[in-house]
């Protein structure tokens, strides 16, 4: 299991709180270290040149520290810079077996517990404290420092243990993030299709009971102005003229209303914003012709799928969207995120997308290379047109 990327909110606050407290025992070993320098030095005068090796400890240990903070957590170098704070830490420890010292096997511990799954956390600190006692820094005919030893298990144990259950509530956060982001997007779905459909609606019964009403009111008032003589002859074919003019406007309405655009532009806004642990940017031409619902709807699950991809699969941090339409009403989309790429299989949410495309007579390549994330490009050709 990956180490669950941060989140803004609680998580990221938490994060940094362990940060500090882990800078804070830092501090007070090195603070230790001093106070016994210069004024316990019988306890650690036993070892040669013991401030200089004392001193390259920290140096290393705090570097190594500061570097692991850095990069990604499960990587070869974090876990060269975790072996790094060991080996120092466990020297310090070998020429000044404190108690205080040994808080420095704790900070190591929470950072492998954070970065490796459980079991190899445990097996981690279960070595470390093994190599402590292999390095003799726990003689036995001191029974202080075989507490010591015992006691620094106990916490690492306990770092170890912390640990997983924030990895454990971090996952649970970022499942719960990646659900909301998928629930919004499927509102937004839902939502304009409702539109569409309620739209259709109201054409069909325009249509349906108005066109036909004012249909056969033509007829009869044109078969009256045939027959009407006199001054009410005039009347008859103005009321004729002006039912004919009526029924023209409803079928303009109804033409209006049952191939208005889709609200690409607002309704992909709202399917990204609020998305956690992704930054979604959407590049869109300064001007969107009129786009049908069938086409929209496609480029609307083309994007809520990358989306989807970019957070479940690839691991990206940014996703980047275009929108391009060319003067003949061809869409041209395109979405690449920064994720770890390589080979891939086309399951069934990539798979749903092609086929969406070339149900409308367009095409889909998807593309991906190792450290170069994933590319998907489609093409939609204009409303009605050929593929």
């Amino acid at each position: 299991m990956k180490p669950p990327r941060d989140v803004p909110g609680q998580l990221g606050l938490d994060t940094r709180l362990v940060s500090i407290g882990c800078g804070l025992l830092i501090a007070a070993a090195v603070a230790k270290a001093t106070y016994s320098g210069f004024f316990e030095q019988e306890m650690i005068s036993g070892t040669a040149h013991w401030p200089i090796k004392m001193g390259f400890g920290f140096f290393a240990l705090i570097g190594a520290y500061v570097l692991a903070s850095r990069v990604d957590p499960g990587s070869r170098a974090h876990a060269v810079l975790l072996v790094t704070q060991s080996a120092a830490a466990m020297g310090m420890i070998a020429i000044y077996p404190s108690f205080i010292v040994t808080v420095l096997m704790v900070v190591i511990a929470w950072q492998i517990a954070w970065a490796a799954p459980l079991r190899v956390a445990l097996m981690a600190v279960g070595v470390q404290s093994a190599l402590l006692a292999l390095l003799n820094c726990v003689p036995s005919p001191d029974a202080m420092n075989w507490l010591v030893l015992i006691t620094t298990f106990g916490f690492e144990f306990f770092a170890v243990s912390a640990a997983h259950l924030a990895r454990r509530e971090a996952d649970a956060r970022a499942k719960l993030a990646k659900a909301n982001d998928e629930l919004r997007a499927t509102q937004a779905l839902v939502t304009e299709s409702a539109r569409v459909a309620e739209r259709v609606r109201i054409s069909r019964d325009l249509h349906d009971v108005l066109g036909h009403d004012l249909t056969t009111l033509a007829i009869h008032l044109d078969v009256a102005s045939r027959m009407a003589e006199g001054r009410s002859a005039k009347h008859v074919r103005q009321a004729r003229e002006l039912a004919g003019g009526l029924l023209d406007k409803v079928r303009s309405a109804v033409n209006h209303v049952r191939i208005q655009p889709v609200d690409l532009r607002d309704t992909l806004h709202s399917l990204v914003d609020g998305v956690v642990g992704l930054e979604v940017r959407l590049i869109f031409p300064e001007e969107l012709f009129a786009i049908d619902a069938p086409r929209a709807d496609t480029i609307l699950r083309c994007v809520q799928e990358l989306v989807t991809n970019a957070l479940r699969h690839a691991d990206a941090t940014e996703l980047v969207i275009e929108l391009r339409q060319a003067e003949d009403g061809t869409l041209d989309i395109t979405g690449s995120d920064n994720g770890h790429g390589g080979t891939f299989v086309e399951g069934t949410g990539l798979a749903g997308m092609r086929e969406r495309f070339e149900l409308l007579g367009g095409k889909l390549s998807i593309t991906s290379s190792m450290g170069r994330g994933l590319t998907v490009s489609g093409r939609i050709p204009a409303f009605g047109a050929l593929a």
